[in-house]
């Protein structure tokens, strides 16, 4: 049965978005619809690689026909493939062979963006995480195969070693940085609005968002009193389980994460946590 989300569920509620700023608009139109005040605030940026020779080496493979299998972890993955292949005059080539491969998007708006350039999007996992690919990926016959991921630079090691487990042969390819703003004044403003009582829902879609914000707050002599905020009265809302377990390591208590790991979902979510809890 689908709940009802009231359309003032939302309404004098300031929430923060922590999101990269080229990404944030949707979520800020979801919240401003539900009669709330979005507050965009970057606590990552995204930004090509400062060496892509891995990358280069991976794209020249795929061009070759040695990739069976190719795992993308984001609409940024794909993009960033998309723009490195053409820096290279390798465009055609690249996607002409991963027609293919057979390519598992992490979730449907990664899928879409890979359908975009007509790459053909063999599975998307029920649950949008690496322990969805995981679970679907244990249906396939992958001893010898040739696997690679293709994510963020800073990404854990956690699917390539599950992934190993199954005989692949596992192949990381970071494709871009996921980094603290080169301008962080907003984020200060961000902490200094949680610290005043402003802002009273912080969204977090990645573990990088969550801990960027905190390295910043480090940086200041903040973290303490940020932490304390939060867990005080600050409905901290999480895209999925990586991000609420991010958020736990550093001391933060998740009120709100979605069954469906999506943007809309999540704001699903909070709507119904509000109303629910007469926030």
């Amino acid at each position: 049965m689908v709940r009802e989300i009231s359309p003032t569920s939302l309404s004098g509620k300031t929430v923060a978005i922590t999101r990269p700023a080229q990404q944030a608009s949707e979520l800020a139109e979801m919240i401003s619809s539900l009669g709330g005040k979005p507050f965009i605030v970057p606590t990552v940026e995204i930004n090509p690689l400062r060496d892509r020779q891995l990358l280069e080496s991976f794209i020249r493979r795929v061009v070759e026909g040695q990739i069976d299998y190719a795992v993308f972890m984001s609409v940024n993955a794909v993009k960033g493939l998309i723009d490195t292949s053409e820096i290279l005059g390798l465009r055609s080539g690249l996607i002409t062979m991963l027609k293919k491969v057979f390519v598992i998007a992490i979730g449907p708006k990664t899928k879409a963006e890979l359908e975009k350039y007509e790459i053909n999007v063999n599975l998307v996992p029920t649950r949008y995480s690496s322990e969805g690919i995981i679970e679907c990926l244990r249906h396939l016959s992958l001893s010898t195969k040739t696997l690679a991921i293709l994510r963020a630079k800073e990404a854990g090691s956690y699917l390539r070693k599950e992934i190993e487990k199954m005989g692949a042969n596992v192949l990381e390819v970071p494709v871009y940085e996921s980094t603290i703003p080169s301008d962080n004044s907003s984020v200060l403003k961000l902490i200094d609005g949680l610290l005043k009582k402003e802002v009273d829902v912080v969204t977090f879609s990645s573990p990088s968002a969550a801990r960027n914000l905190f390295k910043v707050a480090e940086d200041h002599g903040l973290a303490n009193r940020l932490r304390e905020r939060l867990n005080e009265s600050v409905v901290v809302t999480a895209i999925g389980p990586a991000t609420k377990k991010a958020l736990e390591e550093l001391g933060i208590k998740v009120a709100v994460m979605p069954k469906e790991y999506t943007i809309k979902a999540m704001i699903e979510a909070l709507a119904h946590y509000l109303v629910k809890n007469k926030c």
